[in-house]
C-alpha cells in the first residue's frame, strides 16, 4: 500500500474526491484538483522567475516570456479538465477574485480573443504583449474575496465528513483487525499517490507516500495504513490510529487532559516548534476518530438489541433493573440519586458558529426539558396567610431551593449539569431547576414506573415542587418517594431530619444516598476544557468522562455488593448485643424507639407552628401600624400642596412656568402615592378583620392590641433564640460527622438548654423552665435509638442484597453467552462486525470473570442465607482455589 520516494504527480483521472463548495459538499475528479493546485503552484514559480530575471533582462523580453509561459500553461489546464477558466471558477475549481488595482478580470480563452480585443487593436505588437502580461501578473497578486460565513464551513465541514465516515468505519476496521488485502502490481501501477507528513507516537516522516486506488477518498487510503488525514479533502498532516487511541485513553482516565498539553508532548517526541496549527489539526482526526468509534457501538448495539432509546436507563445497572422471574418484591424498587452542579459551565458565545450536536445517550433533549417550563405553580401555603412557619427554613441553606438573579448567569450557555443516577440534562438556566427536575423525574416513571425513591440535597422542598407540578398524579399513582441524602441532612433542621433522613425511611437499608457528590468529585476533572468549549465539545467530553465512569462503576458492581453484605452483617451482629443489654438496664420500661421518634417529631411541629389566630392577629397589628403610617404621610402631603409665590416670580426671566409645573407635577405624584397606599392598605385591614371577625377596628389604647403587641415583641425574641440554636446545632453536627470528641448530641442539648432557661426567667412573665423529661429526650435512649434504627435498616440491606445478587449473576451467565452467539452468527455476513463483537465479549468475559469471583466469596460468607446459582468456568473455579476463600477483595 505504501511506495517510497515516487514522483507526486496526478497520474489518473478517475480518483474521487469531496469538495467543499458554498452549495454543500461535492464529490468530483481530484485529477481536476490536482490540475488546478498545480496551475496555482506554476504561477507563484513564475512569479520568482520574473524576480530573478528582472535583474539580466529588458521588460518587454520578460512580457514576452510571461505571456508565452501563462497562454502554455492555461492551455494544458483547459485541454486536460475540457472547460475554461470561468467555468472551472463556477464549479469551485477556481477561487473568484477582486482586483484591488482595477484591472479587469481575467478571461477565458474559449470566452475571449485577447488578440481581438478592441482596446488592443490601436496598441502596437509590443505594447498589447506589455498588457497582457500585466494582466496576468496581477491576477496572480490579487486578494481572495471569500463570501462563505464561518456557519457554512463548519456545516460543509460536518456534511463531508459524515459522507466519508461509511468508508472510514470500514476501512478502520480492516485496519484494527488485520483484514486488509495486499494491492497486486496491475492495481499499483494505476493508483493515484500523494504525500503526507505523517505522525505517529514516537514516529513521524515528512514526505509519506500513500497510494489512492481509483474512486477513493483521500482519508480512506489513509485509514488503510493506520492514519486518518486532519483535512478533508488533500490533507497535508495525518495521525496515526494508535497515537489518537492513546490521547483517547488518557483522556478517558485523567479528563482534565487537553488536546493541546498532549499536541506540545508529541511536538518534543518529535523535536518540533509546537503550533496552534497542529493542535487544530489534531482536534479535527480526534473528533472524527471518535465519531467512528460512535458508530462502530452503534453498530454493536444494534446488532445486540441495545439501540433502543432508553436501553442505557433500563439496563445500565443490573443489580438495580435485571429482575429475575419470582423474586421478592422490593419497596422502593430501586434507589435514585438527583442534584445538579454548577461547575460544568460553559461559556456563552464559545464557538458559537459551529452548530454541530453531539448524539450522547446520557442527555435529555431540551425539548423533553422545555415541556415542564412554567409547569410549577405556586407552591401550597408558599404565599398565602395559610402557610405553616418552621422554626428554621432549611430550604435557604441550597442554592438548588432559591432562584437565582438572571443577570449573574447571562455570560453563561450551560449553567451546570443536572443528573439523576444513570440520567443526566444540561441546565442551560440555573433559575429553571424545577423544570429539569420534573422533566427527568417523568422520565424515570415512564421507563421504570412503581416504587421509585429520589433524594436530593433538597428533598423536603422538591416534594412540594412535584406537588404544585403536571407530574402529581403520575407520581401518587407510582408512589414516589423524596427523601434527603445522609450526610446534607444534618444541614436541615430536625423536624426534616426526622421526616426525610434515610435512617428513618422503611426500605432505604444502609444506603446514604451521597451518589452523586461521588459522581461530582470526578467529572469536575473536565471543567477545564469544557469552559469555553463548543456545545459540541462541551457534550463530548462529558460523554467520554461518564462512558468510562460507567465501565468503571460496572466493574465494581460485585466488589460493592460484597463489602455491603459484610457491613450489614457486621452491624446486626454489633448492635445487636449492643440493644439486647441495653433492655436488660430497663427490665422495667419499654423501649420502643419508633414511637419515641414520632412523638419526636410530634412535638417538633407543635413548637415549629403557632396557631392560625395569633398568626392572623399579628398580621392584623402589623397591618394597622402600616395603615396609621401611611394615614398620616397622606394628610401631610394634603397640606403642602400649596405654591408660595412673591413679586419677583413674575418678571421675565423668573422661569415661573416651568418651576410652577414642576412644583405641580411632583406634588401631584407625591399625592397620588400616598393615596394608592392608603387606599391598599385599609383594604388589607379590612380582609384581616373580616378573617378575624372583628366588627371594630383596634386602636392603639385596645386591650387586645397591647396584648398582641406584646406576644408578637416577645416571638421575635424567641425566634431570633430560636435561629441561634438552629446555627449552634448545625455546626456542632458538622463537628460530630468529622469525628471529634465531646460535641455531639448531648454537648448541643446542653448548650440549647442553657441558651433558653437563662433567658425564660427574663421573660414578662417568666417563662418556664425547660426541662427534658420524654424518654426521646435522653442522649443515652437517643444514642441507642440510632443503633436501633442502623440494626433495622442493616436487615433492610440483607434482604435487598439476596435479590440484587442473583440478578448480577444472572446478568452475567446471560450476557456471556448471548455476546459468543452474536458473534457466531455474523461470521458468515458480517465477518468484521463478528470480530469487533468478540473483541467486545473478550473485554467483558473478564470483568465478568472477576463478578464471578466476588460473588462466589459472597456465597462463602457465613451468615449469607440468599439464592446460589454459579455456572463457573474451569478458569475461575482454579481461581477462586488459588485465592483459597480470601475476603479480603
Amino acid at each position: 500500500m505504501v511506495k517510497k520516494s515516487r514522483p507526486f504527480r496526478s497520474t489518473s483521472s478517475c480518483v474521487k474526491m469531496t469538495v467543499l463548495r458554498p452549495s454543500g459538499p461535492t464529490t468530483t475528479s481530484s485529477s481536476l484538483i490536482k490540475i488546478w493546485q498545480d496551475h496555482i503552484n506554476a504561477k507563484h514559480q513564475i512569479d520568482d522567475e520574473i524576480r530573478s530575471k528582472l535583474l539580466y533582462t529588458h521588460f518587454l523580453t520578460i512580457a514576452d516570456w510571461i505571456l508565452d509561459k501563462r497562454l502554455t500553461m492555461l492551455t494544458e489546464v483547459s485541454l486536460e479538465t475540457g472547460m475554461g477558466f470561468s467555468e472551472m471558477e463556477d464549479k469551485g475549481f477556481a477561487p473568484s477574485r477582486d482586483y484591488d488595482d482595477g484591472s479587469p478580470k481575467p478571461a477565458s480563452p474559449k470566452e475571449s480573443n485577447w488578440d481581438s480585443d478592441a482596446s488592443n487593436e490601436e496598441r502596437d505588437p509590443q505594447s498589447q504583449k506589455y498588457h497582457k502580461a500585466g494582466n496576468i501578473y496581477s491576477t496572480s497578486r490579487s486578494h481572495h474575496n471569500d463570501q462563505w460565513t464561518h456557519e457554512m464551513r463548519y456545516a460543509n465541514m460536518h456534511a463531508a465528513w459524515d459522507m466519508q465516515l461509511p468508508s472510514l468505519i470500514e476501512c478502520y476496521l480492516e485496519w484494527k483487525h488485520n483484514r486488509l488485502v495486499n494491492l497486486e502490481d496491475d492495481q499499483s501501477s494505476s493508483c493515484h499517490q500523494f504525500q503526507v507528513t505523517a505522525v505517529d507516537v514516537f514516529e513521524s516522516h515528512h514526505d509519506y507516500v500513500v497510494l489512492q486506488l481509483p474512486d477513493e477518498l483521500a482519508n480512506v487510503s489513509l485509514a488503510r495504513v493506520g492514519f486518518l488525514g486532519c483535512s478533508l479533502t488533500v490533507p497535508s498532516v495525518a495521525i496515526s490510529f494508535k497515537c489518537l487511541e492513546l490521547y483517547h485513553q488518557l483522556q478517558r482516565r485523567q479528563s482534565s487532559f487537553s488536546i493541546q498539553a498532549y499536541a506540545k508532548v508529541l511536538c518534543t517526541l518529535h523535536n518540533v516548534t509546537y503550533t496552534q496549527t497542529f493542535q487544530d489539526q489534531f482536534s479535527n482526526s480526534f473528533d472524527t476518530y471518535l465519531a467512528v468509534l460512535r458508530n462502530i457501538h452503534l453498530q454493536v448495539d444494534k446488532v445486540l438489541g441495545r439501540d433502543a432509546p432508553d436501553w442505557r436507563l433500563r439496563h445500565n445497572c443490573p443489580p438495580c433493573s435485571n429482575k429475575l422471574d419470582g423474586e421478592p418484591m422490593l419497596c422502593p424498587a430501586s434507589l435514585r440519586a438527583m442534584d445538579g452542579n454548577t461547575s460544568a459551565k460553559c461559556m456563552a458565545n464559545a464557538a458559537h458558529a459551529d452548530h454541530h450536536v453531539f448524539p450522547s445517550t446520557y442527555m435529555i433533549a431540551p425539548s423533553d426539558v422545555d415541556i415542564f417550563r412554567h409547569n410549577v405553580r405556586l407552591r401550597p401555603g408558599e404565599h398565602d396567610g395559610s402557610q405553616v412557619e418552621k422554626a428554621v427554613d432549611c430550604t435557604d441553606n441550597w442554592k438548588a431551593a432559591n432562584s437565582t438573579d438572571e443577570d449573574t448567569v447571562r455570560v453563561f450557555e450551560q449553567t451546570g449539569i443536572f443528573i439523576l443516577a444513570a440520567d443526566m440534562a444540561l441546565s442551560r438556566q440555573w433559575w429553571r431547576c424545577d423544570e429539569v427536575a420534573n422533566s427527568m423525574i417523568n422520565k424515570l416513571l415512564d421507563v421504570h414506573g412503581m416504587n421509585q425513591a429520589i433524594r436530593s440535597d433538597i428533598g423536603c422542598s422538591l416534594t412540594s415542587t412535584i406537588a404544585a407540578s403536571s407530574i402529581r398524579d403520575k407520581a401518587s399513582c407510582n408512589t414516589l418517594q423524596l427523601a434527603v441524602n445522609a450526610f446534607h441532612s444534618h444541614a436541615h433542621n430536625c423536624w426534616c431530619q426526622l421526616e426525610n433522613h434515610p435512617l428513618y425511611r422503611c426500605g432505604f437499608g444502609l444506603e446514604d444516598l451521597e451518589t452523586c457528590e461521588r459522581i461530582f468529585a470526578g467529572s469536575n476533572a473536565t471543567a477545564p476544557l469544557i469552559c469555553h468549549a463548543s456545545h459540541f465539545h462541551y457534550v463530548q467530553y462529558l460523554d467520554l468522562h461518564f462512558d468510562q465512569w460507567d465501565m468503571d462503576r460496572y466493574l465494581e458492581l460485585s466488589c460493592f455488593l460484597f463489602n455491603n453484605y459484610k457491613q450489614a452483617l457486621s452491624l446486626i451482629a454489633d448492635y445487636s448485643k449492643d440493644l439486647d443489654a441495653y433492655r436488660a438496664l430497663y427490665p422495667t420500661q419499654t423501649l420502643n424507639f419508633e414511637a419515641w421518634v414520632s412523638e419526636e417529631l410530634e412535638y417538633l411541629k407543635n413548637v415549629a407552628t403557632k396557631p392560625m389566630q395569633d398568626a392572623l392577629a399579628i398580621k392584623y397589628v402589623e397591618a394597622l401600624k402600616l395603615l396609621w403610617k401611611y394615614r398620616e404621610a397622606h394628610e401631610r402631603i394634603k397640606s403642602d400642596m400649596f405654591v408660595s409665590y412673591n413679586p419677583t416670580s413674575f418678571t421675565p426671566d423668573s422661569g415661573l412656568n416651568y418651576a410652577a409645573s414642576q412644583a405641580t407635577k411632583q406634588g401631584h405624584a407625591a399625592q397620588h402615592s400616598a393615596e394608592r397606599k392608603l387606599q391598599n392598605h385599609t383594604n388589607i385591614v379590612k380582609e384581616l378583620e373580616a378573617s378575624l371577625g372583628i366588627e371594630m377596628r383596634w386602636t392603639p389604647r385596645s386591650a387586645k392590641y397591647q396584648e398582641i403587641l406584646e406576644y408578637a415583641r416577645r416571638r421575635q425574641f424567641i425566634r431570633a433564640v430560636e435561629d441561634l440554636e438552629g446555627l449552634v446545632v448545625q455546626r456542632l453536627f458538622k463537628l460530630s460527622k468529622a469525628n471529634l470528641s465531646l460535641t455531639g448530641y448531648k454537648l448541643r442539648k446542653q448548650i440549647s438548654k442553657a441558651i433558653y432557661n437563662k433567658l425564660a426567667v427574663k421573660q414578662h412573665p417568666p417563662q418556664p423552665m425547660l426541662q427534658y423529661n420524654e424518654p426521646w429526650a435522653n442522649p443515652t435512649h437517643w444514642e441507642m435509638a440510632v443503633k436501633y434504627f442502623k440494626l433495622l435498616r442493616a436487615r433492610e440491606e440483607i434482604v435487598r442484597l439476596n435479590i440484587e445478587i442473583p440478578r448480577l449473576q444472572a446478568w452475567v451467565d446471560t450476557e456471556d453467552s448471548e455476546l459468543q452467539k452474536c458473534a457466531t452468527r455474523l461470521r458468515s455476513t458480517a465477518l468484521l462486525l463478528a470480530v469487533e463483537i468478540s473483541e467486545v465479549h473478550k473485554w467483558q468475559q473478564w470483568v465478568n470473570d472477576v463478578h464471578c469471583t466476588r460473588l462466589v466469596h459472597i456465597y462463602g460468607l457465613s451468615h449469607y442465607d440468599g439464592p446460589i446459582h454459579v455456572e463457573l468456568s474451569d478458569e475461575v473455579e482454579d481461581n477462586v482455589e488459588d485465592e483459597g476463600g480470601n475476603n479480603a477483595i
